[in-house]
C-alpha cells in the first residue's frame, strides 16, 4: 500500500519538481531535455502531451509538439533508450506562465493517472519490443494532432500522456490500456476528418462548440 501511495504522488512530484526548477523564468525545450536526463522518453512525452491533453486553451502547441512527438516516437521505433532533439527544438523558448498553467490545469487528468497507475507487469513496460511499438503509436498520434481540425487533438494526445506515464512508472498493465485506446481516438480523429471533408471545417467547428456549449 505504501509504494502504491508513492505512485499516486510520483506524477504530480515530476511536473512540480520541473516548474520549481523554472525558478519563475522562461525556458527552453532543451533546458527542459536536460533537466529530465536519465528519466528518458516517459517525462518528456508526458511534458509534450499534456498542453493538448487538458481541456484549457493552448494555441500554437499542437502542431509543433505532435512534430516533436513523432519524431521521439521514430526514436523509439529505432530503439533509442534516452530520447534527442535536434538544436532547432532545443532552442524553442517555453513560458514559464504557460508550463505552469498547463502543470495547474493538469489536476484532473493527473488525478485519474495517479488512481489508476502503479507498478505492474513491470517486465512489460521495460521491454524494448514493447517500446517500438509504444513509438509507433505515439508516431500515429502525433500524426493526428498535427491536423488543425477539431477533434484530432485531444484523445490522441491523452493516449500519449497514459502511455508516457505508464513508461514512467512502469506500470504495464496501464499501459496496455493506453494502446487499446489508441484505435479509439484514432476513429474520433478520422471521423471529424470526414465530417471536415463532407460538411466543412465551419460546420463541424460550430458542432463541437454547441457540444461544449451543452455539457458546461
Amino acid at each position: 500500500m505504501e509504494t502504491h501511495a508513492l505512485g499516486h504522488r510520483r506524477l504530480s512530484r515530476e511536473l512540480n519538481d520541473l516548474l520549481t526548477g523554472l525558478n519563475g523564468e522562461d525556458t527552453t525545450l532543451g533546458a527542459i531535455v536536460d533537466a529530465i536526463g536519465e528519466r528518458g522518453f516517459g517525462l518528456l512525452l508526458m511534458v509534450l502531451a499534456l498542453p493538448a491533453a487538458l481541456p484549457i486553451p493552448a494555441p500554437g502547441y499542437a502542431t509543433p509538439f505532435g512534430i516533436l512527438m513523432a519524431g521521439l516516437g521514430v526514436q523509439m521505433i529505432l530503439g533509442r533508450s534516452h530520447p534527442k532533439l535536434p538544436q532547432a527544438a532545443r532552442r524553442r523558448s517555453l513560458s514559464y506562465k504557460n508550463f505552469r498553467r498547463v502543470v495547474r490545469g493538469a489536476g484532473l487528468p493527473l488525478k485519474v493517472a495517479e488512481f489508476l497507475i502503479r507498478p505492474r507487469l513491470g517486465r512489460l513496460a521495460r521491454a524494448r519490443s514493447v517500446h517500438r511499438v509504444v513509438g509507433a503509436i505515439v508516431v500515429l498520434m502525433a500524426c493526428f494532432m498535427m491536423l488543425p481540425i477539431p477533434l484530432t487533438n485531444t484523445a490522441p494526445s491523452f493516449v500519449i500522456f497514459l502511455l508516457a506515464a505508464s513508461l514512467l512508472e512502469e506500470d504495464g498493465l496501464l499501459l496496455l490500456a493506453g494502446a487499446l485506446a489508441a484505435p479509439i481516438a484514432a476513429g474520433i480523429a478520422i471521423l471529424a476528418l470526414y465530417f471536415a471533408w463532407t460538411h466543412g471545417l465551419e460546420a463541424l467547428e460550430g458542432g463541437v462548440r454547441g457540444l461544449l456549449e451543452r455539457i458546461f
